[in-house]
């Protein structure tokens, strides 16, 4: 019986459960972390970054001896004397051992690579940390718009309700009847784009958070902390030093300079050692005989003297291509340089932007409520109060809006430096 009663209340209790965790509204924080898990496109950059990793690592075999190892067996007939069985084997070793510099530059610039390629994840955990932030600010000033959008249509119903007692009293025409009716059909409207708004801004966010696009979507209410302006030129040297596209473009230059040397190594000889070990036999067990055996040894020195104009193109090639790579550090470092104060600059905008607009709001609210006021005494016509609703209705939108996009402002100077 108890059996039964324990497996009952389970049965009950993993539904709720299931309700707890799917109405749980998700922060700012939930999202980041589940972007940083579950975002598809980081995931497919974290393989991407593997491979490149790989890549660099696979040039230290640059330095390792090649080893190679041979067992031949074949079968003849000599002028129809019948067949004669041979069987051989080759065991060989051979060691670069001086190449003109090509392979300690070349281990050099893997490392280098190595470092790029971690630089470069850590710019797509960045970008994607800016991604959720977009849509997640981008679904809230949605969401909060379209409760503006209801709220105006309930203004707009006690409005119509007013204007229609009043009608009947004969203190309004029917033309204010009609204008108030009109006004609900805009809200309605208004309603209806918000809601199809938010549905794609819903679908936008669970896609970065590695959710399936048609999840439940429920997001808590940030509380509203001031934003700090930091001063540009305090700040500069440091976006400079932590950018992420800036430091590949440095870790460009130095695998360019490598390459460079690289290049040049063709003019120099190469020098090599080796050893092998032969045998031949007309039985398998025989190839490892010692009296048959032969064991050799040997230093080679290459140097290639002509080989048309490649060596020379070659290192033409690599420094072209280490200016470009010098070139393209500098461009972005002046364009990291205007985007670092067009940024403050709109930031500085918008917050003022924010606080002019709260006093804006605060006037219309109080305009609102005495417009309404003035309007059942007949002091008003209906066509100021609606212009004082909409007047209203745009001052709340409007802070909205400055709101979330100073948020989404203050998210992309964090982009710039690097940082979550």
């Amino acid at each position: 019986m108890r059996f039964k009663i324990s497996i009952l209340m389970v049965a009950l209790t993993l539904p709720l459960l299931s309700y707890s965790q799917q109405s749980k509204a998700l922060t700012l924080d939930d999202c980041i972390k589940l972007g940083l898990e579950h975002n598809q496109s980081l995931r497919i950059n974290r393989y991407e970054t593997d491979r490149s990793v790989s890549q660099a690592k696979s040039n230290i075999g640059i330095i390792l001896p090649v080893v190679n190892y041979s067992l031949t067996g074949s079968s003849a007939n000599l002028y129809g004397t019948g067949w004669d069985d041979g069987y051989g084997t080759t065991l060989s070793i051979s060691q670069n051992v001086w190449d003109g510099g090509t392979w300690w530059n070349t281990l050099k610039s893997a490392k280098v690579a190595q470092t790029a390629a971690d630089i470069q994840y850590e710019s797509y955990e960045v970008n994607t940390i800016y991604q959720v932030k977009a849509a997640y600010y981008n679904y809230l000033s949605t969401q909060q718009l379209l409760d503006v959008y209801r709220e105006n249509r309930t203004t707009s119903d006690y409005q119509h309700q007013l204007t229609l007692e009043r009608f009947k009293l004969g203190a309004a025409s029917q033309n204010d009847t009609l204008r108030t009716r009109v006004n609900i059909e805009r809200s309605r409207l208004q309603i209806v784009n918000g809601e199809a708004d938010l549905q794609s801004k819903a679908r936008n966010l669970n896609i970065i958070l590695g959710r399936e696009w048609d999840s439940p979507l429920n997001v808590a209410e940030p509380v509203w902390e001031a934003v700090v302006i930091p001063d540009g030129k305090a700040i500069v040297d440091e976006v400079l030093g932590s950018n992420h596209q800036l430091q590949l473009l440095e870790q460009n230059k130095t695998i360019a300079a490598y390459n460079v040397k690289i290049a040049k190594s063709g003019y120099m000889p190469s020098l090599g050692v080796s050893a092998s070990y032969g045998n031949n036999a007309l039985a398998i067990g025989d190839v490892f005989a010692e009296p048959t055996s032969t064991l050799r040894t040997g230093i080679s020195l290459n140097w290639n003297l002509f080989n048309g104009t490649r060596t020379s193109r070659g290192v033409e090639q690599g420094k072209i291509n280490a200016k470009l790579a010098v070139e393209n550090y500098d461009l972005s470092e002046r364009n990291l340089r205007k985007e670092l104060a067009q940024t403050l600059e709109q930031m500085n905008t918008l917050q003022e932007s924010v606080e002019i607009s709260q006093l804006i709001l605060t006037a219309s609210e109080q305009d609102l409520l005495l417009a309404q006021e003035q309007y059942k005494i007949g002091s008003l016509s209906i066509l100021d109060v609606l212009r004082i609703t909409a007047s209203y209705e745009d001052a709340k939108s409007n802070l909205i809006r400055t709101q979330h996009n100073l948020k989404l402002a203050e998210a992309g100077l964090l982009q710039l430096m690097g940082k979550y």
